[in-house]
């Protein structure tokens, strides 16, 4: 028994160590589902939203700038959604974020669809000078579109090796702050100008 005792100490103390190492290398991750520590995730957006398939956008340059919005915010439950936070989760490499804008569909008239590049006069209108509702949350009527959509800015900085996707955005609703990422995906490559 003696001779177990010393072999299994050892052997004990690696794999508690081992798991101590996993379970420092998850925090921090995403939960399974795309909720964070912190934040569960929610249902009360509508996840239908962005899946009609992938943008296309072959017309990018290098240094060139892009706005690319998330899909529409609809709050899909019996209750008040405050919507606080918009983001893509999966960045390919070859697109540099620039910043994030939360902007009025009156501002825009409607939801932008695809890309639009930067002082084009093309799809989205330039939100450089639009009023920017990023800093407060925004109110979301039950089983309503949102008032507000998040849009990123991107600037291409070489070969882009895959697609922008996970929408994921925060929000509040029954006093929780919920995470809920929407099936999206838009796909920026490189290609002659337009126009």
């Amino acid at each position: 028994m003696a001779g177990y005792v010393g072999i299994a100490a050892p052997l004990v103390r690696g794999c508690a160590a081992a798991l101590a190492a996993t379970a420092l290398a998850l925090l921090g991750r995403p939960l399974l589902g795309g909720g964070t520590p912190g934040h569960p995730v929610g249902t009360a957006l509508d996840g239908k939203a962005g899946a009609g398939g992938t943008a296309t956008y072959a017309h990018a340059e290098v240094g060139g700038e892009y706005w690319v919005a998330l899909p529409p915010a609809e709050n899909v439950s019996d209750e008040p959604v405050t919507l606080l936070a918009g983001e893509f989760t999966d960045v390919p490499r070859g697109l540099k974020l620039v910043e994030y804008r939360a902007l009025s569909h009156r501002d825009t008239d409607g939801h932008p669809l695809g890309v639009s590049p930067v002082r084009r006069g093309t799809g989205l209108p330039d939100p450089i000078p639009l009023r920017a509702h990023s800093a407060r949350p925004s109110p979301i009527a039950p089983h309503r579109p949102g008032e507000v959509f998040w849009a990123a800015r991107f600037q291409v900085v070489g070969r882009i090796t895959g697609d922008l996707s996970g929408c994921r955005y925060r929000y509040r609703h029954g006093g929780v702050e919920y995470e809920q990422t929407l099936s999206c995906a838009t796909r920026v490559r490189l290609g002659p100008p337009v126009g």
